[in-house]
C-alpha cells in the first residue's frame, strides 16, 4: 500500500529490518530528545502542526473545543494511508471527551490538510494545559517520513 501520489507508504518493520527500509524513515528531529518545551505550533519545511482554541473563551462547566491542524508544506503531503493518531492529555481541571483521535475522528482529512476538533469541559477556572502527541507520516512523490510530534496549548478558563 502506498500514497495516492505514488510514494511508498511508511512501513512498520522490526528493528532488525529498519536499516533495510529505503522507503520510510523517521525524521531525525523526531528521534532526538529535545529540552525545548512543546508549544502550540511546530513548522518545518515539510509541515505545520498546530493546536489552537476553537472558540473565543472557555467557562467552567461549559463544553468547549480545541482544534488540531496538520498541513503539508511545499512538495510534502499528509500520507492518507498511514494510521494518523493523536493522543490527548490534560490536567484534572479539563475533562477530555476522548483521549485518542484517529482518522475517522477528523473533521477534515486530505493530502494538504488534516483537522481534528477535540471536545473538553473545564471544571475549574485558571490556566490549564492540553497536550497533543501526534503520530503521522509526510510524503513526497519519492519519499515518506514518519513523524511523532507534540504540541501543547494553555486553555484560559473563566
Amino acid at each position: 500500500m502506498g500514497c495516492e501520489r505514488g510514494a511508498p507508504a511508511p512501513a512498520q518493520h522490526h528493528a532488525e529490518h529498519a536499516a533495510h527500509d529505503h522507503h520510510a524513515a523517521s525524521s531525525p528531529a523526531a528521534d532526538e530528545k529535545s529540552e525545548v518545551p512543546a508549544g502550540p505550533r511546530i513548522e518545518t519545511g515539510m509541515f505545520l502542526l498546530s493546536v489552537a482554541p476553537a472558540q473565543p473563551e472557555y467557562r467552567v462547566g461549559k463544553p468547549g473545543e480545541v482544534e488540531l491542524a496538520l498541513e503539508g508544506r511545499g512538495e510534502w503531503h499528509v500520507n492518507q494511508e498511514y494510521p494518523i493518531r493523536v493522543d490527548l492529555s490534560a490536567g484534572p481541571a479539563l475533562k477530555l471527551e476522548k483521549q485518542k483521535l484517529v482518522k475517522d475522528d477528523a473533521k477534515e482529512f486530505g493530502e494538504e490538510k488534516v483537522r481534528f476538533v477535540a471536545a473538553l469541559e473545564p471544571s475549574a477556572a485558571g490556566e490549564h494545559e492540553v497536550r497533543c502527541d501526534v503520530s503521522f507520516a509526510m510524503c513526497t512523490d519519492e519519499n515518506c517520513i514518519l513523524e511523532k510530534r507534540t504540541v501543547t496549548m494553555q486553555v484560559e478558563v473563566e
